[in-house]
């Protein structure tokens, strides 16, 4: 928990004075920030509903990465991507993260995305600016480096920094540093930051190394620049879907079905089961293993599946999750980005950015999936913005136009398709053991025989113009419109391939995106808006590329739509500040194996931050929303893993197959469409913080302060009727800091009433695992400051 040293602010809205006064958090944003819209404008005159949460606030509320973020951003709730908090999810659908106004590489649980490195985050709910490109209609999440240029727009002329120094529960460790020092006509910052830590969760051991510098510089005559690089390398952090042979009765009560299948047996003693040792204890049809059945397709209770060894039950630790010591997640990542523009004298601002994003990584999981990724995106954008002023000023208008250009490429190489997968086939109460172990695919000839081995490239040409015109500055109207040319090219040279296959599949196509806003500005601290948009973003697959199934189809543009009204408000005399929002939004998606359906979502938001006193402040984030999946129609829908009892089967007697449904449409109770009720109806969190004046004791002079709150979410469970049933639960934590001169000693108490709780599973496990939860977790924090 740290504090910052803000001055007093003031700021002129009409004939409203605000007054700012110290803000322990720096929650109250009123500076311009152009991340939301592409235009200098502060939350409250950018019309969506938008956060801002600052270092401090994530030191304060001991967030650690971006799951953390449901604390105080409304709609950010995500569900576990097994195990690991890459992406954000926004308004119950997966977000982008950006870096610097850039859009990065999908990141699908591959990798950590922490905190530690950003001087504040932003989050947009709803599609990007279309400055930023066609993004994802659930929203973003932008990350903004640690700088040597200050809020104020200074360049630091002294050095600074400090180190930090992390202990807690289950081996955690994490050390960091940083440093602010001023070169030549800039400054410099710079941050490093490694962990190596256990985990709660047993056979899961995070580490990771995160290497950040930025440059800004004021080169004279309008011109500035800044350069940010950053490094990030992780391994450890096994992808984990948490517990397997969930029953109501394990989550009610702890208690787990156990029990081993010996028909697979161990010929060659590797410590693994080969495929071709599955295919002569189970058969193969065509090219998938009858390890697998599908319900389409007549799957039915094989009799070597059935448990035969160690059969009962027994109370299930909650440390006992799918993470072996054979498995591992590695990722290497490289971001950078190039900015250098002008200002001229009449306000006029030409810019030129660039931008690249790097990712490697390989992973292997013992129930039966490994992959090996790599993807690079680089992109080029130059944009000119002017004001215009007309009638003395009571009409005016801020524009920018520009043009980007974009190229990325993937390789995408997976196995799972052919059905080498048993996720129930393991007795986590056990241990694994040799025959739970599927091995990786096959090395043949030197090459390894993935299931899915798809090389993608694609590029885009860009234009778009965005303009805020304002009438009597109060009544405002932000227009933006975009439009995309793409190139998209993919092949798919595996051994399990469904359509084309060896052969390089090409597509051209175009998107126009478009986006309307209104809000007028009253005299008494309240500013509704009304947003429409329709975004057009690339259906991308997990490394960012485009799937060969999707060129093939052209089906590589999803359509949305997205309708907001909400009202910001900053009511006494500026302290209290936030919004409201409903909203209403639809999206196209289409998954690997050419599945197409449509999520429709409604949803309710109230973001509310109340600076009490000098002392004293008070945030409060709620969502209550619904997503729905439209009618896919027999023959579409979703790929879906189902528990034996949904094929009408003894669980105890099906645990050594798998057991799946190809299309979640041709479930007759699905047919009509279903609620995704993995993303809870319900979640609301409410947080206080208190800082002390500074106090003596034996002649030293010390400041003190708290954070407590709590966040509530509302029960979760799969999509079908007889699915399990996760239970509400509400998450406590405290804060704590003393702090002595230089030096900050500060306590973090996460789930502090230690509450029993699940997060259900995302995507095609959602039916048959489950995370369990943390248990009440302590960590201590040394910091010095220079």
């Amino acid at each position: 928990m740290a504090q910052t040293a803000e001055t007093d602010q003031t700021a002129e809205v009409d004939e409203i004075v605000v007054t700012a006064r110290y803000d322990p958090l720096g929650r109250l944003q009123k500076s311009a920030t152009d991340s939301f819209t592409g235009l200098d404008r502060s939350m409250y005159e950018t019309p969506r509903s938008v956060s801002r949460v600052s270092m401090d606030t994530i030191d304060s509320y001991g967030m650690e990465n971006v799951d953390d973020l449901v604390a105080a951003v409304p709609g950010a709730y995500t569900a576990s991507f097994f195990g690991v908090p890459g992406n954000l999810n926004v308004r119950s659908t997966l977000a982008d993260t950006y870096f610097q106004g850039f859009k990065r590489i999908e990141n699908r649980g591959s990798f950590s995305s922490n905190l530690g490195a950003a001087s504040f985050v932003e989050v947009l709910r709803g599609p990007s600016s279309p400055i930023y490109g066609p993004g994802k209609v659930g929203g973003l999440l932008n990350f903004v480096p640690k700088s040597a240029r200050g809020n104020d727009g200074r360049i630091a002329k002294d050095m600074a920094g400090g180190f930090d120094v992390t202990l807690g529960s289950y081996g955690k460790q994490n050390v960091s540093a940083d440093m602010v020092m001023p070169l030549g006509n800039g400054g410099l910052a710079l941050y490093v930051e490694h962990e190596d830590s256990d985990s709660y969760y047993r056979n899961i051991h995070p580490e990771h190394l995160n290497l950040q510098a930025t440059y800004v510089t004021d080169l004279g005559n309008g011109w500035s620049g800044e350069v940010n690089l950053m490094h990030f390398e992780e391994s450890g952090r096994i992808q984990s879907p948490g517990w397997n042979r969930v029953t109501q009765n394990l989550i009610d009560n702890g208690i787990y079905i156990t029990g081993r299948d010996t028909d697979l047996v161990d010929l060659d003693g590797s410590g693994m089961i080969e495929y071709g040792e599955i295919d002569a204890a189970f058969g193969k049809s065509g090219n998938t293993s009858n390890i697998r059945q599908i319900r389409e397709y007549g799957g039915r209770q094989n009799p070597k599946f059935a448990l035969d060894e160690g059969v009962g039950t027994v109370k299930l630790s909650h440390r006992d999750v799918m993470a072996d010591e054979v498995d591992y997640n590695e990722t290497e990542t490289f971001t950078a980005y190039a900015g250098l523009q002008r200002e001229f004298a009449n306000g006029h601002v030409l810019a030129f950015k660039a931008f690249m994003d790097k990712v490697e990584n390989q992973r292997f999981n013992s129930f039966g999936f490994a992959a090996d990724y790599e993807a690079q995106a680089v992109e080029g954008r130059v944009t000119y913005s002017f004001p215009f002023k007309a009638l003395d000023g009571k009409l005016s208008a801020d524009t920018v136009i520009g043009a980007a250009y974009r190229d990325h490429e993937a390789k995408q190489y997976e196995s799972f398709l052919s059905g080498y997968i048993g996720l129930n086939r393991r007795d986590l109460h056990h241990g694994s053991t040799a025959t739970d172990r599927i091995a990786s695919p096959l090395v043949v000839k030197g090459e390894q025989m993935w299931d899915t081995r798809q090389d993608m490239e694609w590029d885009s040409r860009s234009l778009f113009a965005m303009s805020d015109i304002t009438l009597f500055e109060r009544f405002s109207v932000l227009a933006g419109l975009r439009w995309d040319d793409y190139d998209v090219s993919a092949i798919n040279t595996g051994a399990t391939v469904f359509g084309l296959r060896d052969k390089w599949a090409h597509n051209s196509n175009d998107a126009t995106t478009w986006s309307l806003s209104a809000r007028y500005e009253t005299p008494w601290g309240l500013t509704p808006y009304v947003t429409v948009a329709e975004p057009r973003s690339l259906e991308s697959t997990q490394t960012g590329g485009v799937g060969v199934g999707t060129v093939t189809n052209n089906l590589f543009i999803s359509p949305s739509e997205l309708k907001e009204a909400g009202v910001k408000f900053m009511l006494l005399d500026g302290n209290l500040f936030g919004g409201l929002a409903y909203y209403e939004q639809y999206r196209r998606q289409t998954d690997l194996l050419g599945n197409v359906s449509g999520n429709t979502s409604e949803g309710f938001e109230l973001e509310a931050n109340w600076l009490v006193s000098d002392k004293l402040s008070f945030t409060t984030a709620l969502t209550l929303q619904e997503t729905v999946v439209d009618a896919p129609g027999r023959g579409k829908g979703e790929y879906l893993e189902l528990r034996p009892e949904q094929f009408g089967l003894d669980p105890a007697a099906s645990y050594g197959g798998t057991f799946a449904q190809n299309n979640a449409g041709n479930i007759a109770e699905l047919t009509d469409g279903y609620v995704v009720r993995t993303m809870p109806d319900t979640v609301f969190s409410l947080f206080g913080t208190y800082e002390s004046d500074p106090f003596m004791v034996k002649g030293v002079e010390l400041k003190a302060g708290l954070t407590a709150g709590a966040t509530y979410v509302s029960e979760t469970g799969g999509i079908l009727e007889n699915s399990i049933q996760l239970p509400a639960y509400t998450l406590a934590k405290a804060a704590a800091f003393v702090k002595v001169r230089d030096l900050t000693v500060s306590l973090n108490v996460d789930n502090l009433f230690n509450e029993r709780y699940f997060t259900p599973s995302a995507e095609v496990y959602k039916e048959v695992a489950v995370m369990p939860g943390l248990p009440r977790m302590f960590r201590v924090n040394l910091a010095y400051r220079f």
